[in-house]
């Protein structure tokens, strides 16, 4: 394989004169992979983050500026001429003054789930000219009359750097979107579906956060068959690109050697969550996370690439991509950063 990248894609670290000592005290002694790319790769920061990246990558780039919605709904049956947004299941946790997100208010949701909260969306905001579609990866997209208002608002992996309040949709149509995460918080307390989850173990969805949006789909390209690249994960956004590029991305495999052994794709991308892990963890912190991604997939890949079995192995992040080539384990003199400092 030529080339892999990795992205952890709700992994941000929260900014501050402080920024690099907390990041260096999240488990230094339990991510060897992490450190070895922070410490011998080439680090950038993606100051238009690691979707846009990934467009480029791709080999993409008429589609860099589209919203991320416009290119989700390419791998999804919705309606043309649509304004169209991302919906994320979040729940919300209860402050002593205000509501706030953690590691784990990002939720995907199971494919009965989102069918039944799509069909509960319809009939209880029917006449609202809205409509909830249920994407494979546990998110849903959110179509709307063309004529919508332009609005800022901001990706749900991102709260954790803002307080809540702040990071409301704003701009010309930012009020009707406030106004719609209302509504949808009012419905979501009482329905069946987060009782169910409370008695099963599952944190209650609290909200839709809706974001990325606005425009309508975007058309796909005239690729067809599959692309030389494969892409692995549950994000809406990378599903779609790939469906646009004429390929299919798919889920993380159990056996991530067997994808560093696969000479079919030149190029691969795996998307990974924090917020998964400490789903089926509930043990687990922030550190734990890394840790499990570090050993499952860091350290394998860089064991194939000092192999020689892998060209380039790139690690995104926290706005921030660190790359490195076999040959770059020679660049001694280069200090070494523990933990998550190497991403700061």
């Amino acid at each position: 394989m030529r080339e892999l990248v990795i992205v952890i894609s709700d992994l941000y670290l929260e900014p501050g004169p402080d920024h690099a000592a907390a990041a260096a005290v999240e488990g230094p002694a339990a991510l060897p992979s992490l450190e070895h790319i922070a410490r011998f790769g080439e680090s950038r920061a993606l100051t238009e983050g690691w979707r846009t990246w990934i467009a480029r990558w791709l080999g993409l780039p008429q589609y860099a500026d589209q919203t991320p919605a416009s290119v989700a709904a390419a791998a999804a049956q919705v309606p043309a001429a649509r304004a169209l947004w991302l919906a994320r299941p979040l729940h919300l946790v209860a402050g002593l003054t205000s509501l706030h997100v953690d590691r784990r208010s990002l939720l995907r949701l199971e494919r009965a789930e989102a069918d039944e909260l799509a069909a509960g969306f319809a009939e209880t905001f029917r006449g609202s000219g809205l409509a909830l579609h249920p994407l494979e990866g546990g998110e849903f997209l959110l179509s709307g009359p063309a004529d919508a208002a332009p609005s800022i608002t901001t990706e749900p992996a991102r709260l954790l750097l803002q307080p809540l309040a702040e990071a409301l949709p704003a701009g010309e149509g930012g009020a009707a979107l406030r106004r719609l995460g209302a509504e949808l918080e009012m419905w979501l307390h009482a329905h069946p579906l987060n009782a169910r989850r409370l008695r099963r173990g599952a944190v209650p969805i609290s909200t839709l956060w809706v974001w990325g949006g606005g425009a309508p789909a975007v058309a796909r390209s005239a690729a067809s068959g599959q692309i030389a690249a494969a892409a692995f994960g549950s994000d809406a956004y990378v599903r779609g690109l790939w469906r646009i590029a004429g390929g299919e991305a798919a889920a993380m495999p159990v056996d991530w050697a067997a994808v560093l052994g696969d000479r079919r794709a030149q190029r691969a991308l795996a998307v990974v969550e924090v917020a998964e892990l400490l789903h089926a963890h509930p043990s687990w912190q922030l550190a734990d996370a890394v840790a499990e991604i570090d050993r499952r997939l860091l350290s394998s890949s860089l064991a194939a690439l000092c192999r020689g079995e892998l060209g380039r192995l790139v690690m995104v992040a926290n706005d921030r991509s660190l790359s490195l080539r076999a040959a770059d384990r020679w660049r001694l003199w280069r200090r070494r950063r523990a933990g998550l400092e190497g991403l700061a």
